[in-house]
């Protein structure tokens, strides 16, 4: 990166630091989207179930318990991660704007000829 321009290589920087936040971003939705959809599905078999009392895992230790009370806490669970849900995508769609917008600049400088210029 020697002959590379300062200006080019700042925005290669950022260009790399948003990719990172990305990335990461992108790991967080995924996993959300994992644990949503096994609660959902969860809640769904909880529906079936005819027991007043079921057993709920608090780590390793499951005991009982109430079955509207795991489904009122399961529901709140649901509402929380539906909503971190929306909100990691909108910084997804967000940063992915972001690289699009960086990676066209960085091309710009490229093919305008500033970057011949630094070699």
């Amino acid at each position: 990166m020697q002959n590379i321009p300062p200006n080019v290589q700042n925005e290669i920087t950022q260009f790399q630091q948003v990719e990172q936040q990305y990335q990461m971003i992108a790991s967080q939705l995924q996993s959300v989207t994992v644990e949503l959809k096994e609660l959902e599905d969860t809640l769904e078999a909880l529906k079936a179930v005819s027991e007043e009392e079921v057993y709920k895992s608090a780590g390793s230790i499951l005991f009982k318990s109430d079955k509207a009370t795991v489904e009122e806490d399961m529901t709140k669970r649901k509402e929380t991660l539906s909503l971190r849900k929306t909100t990691l995508e909108r910084q997804e769609t967000r940063l992915r704007t972001k690289l699009q917008e960086s990676q066209k600049k960085i091309q710009e400088l490229i093919g305008s000829g500033k970057f011949a210029q630094g070699s």
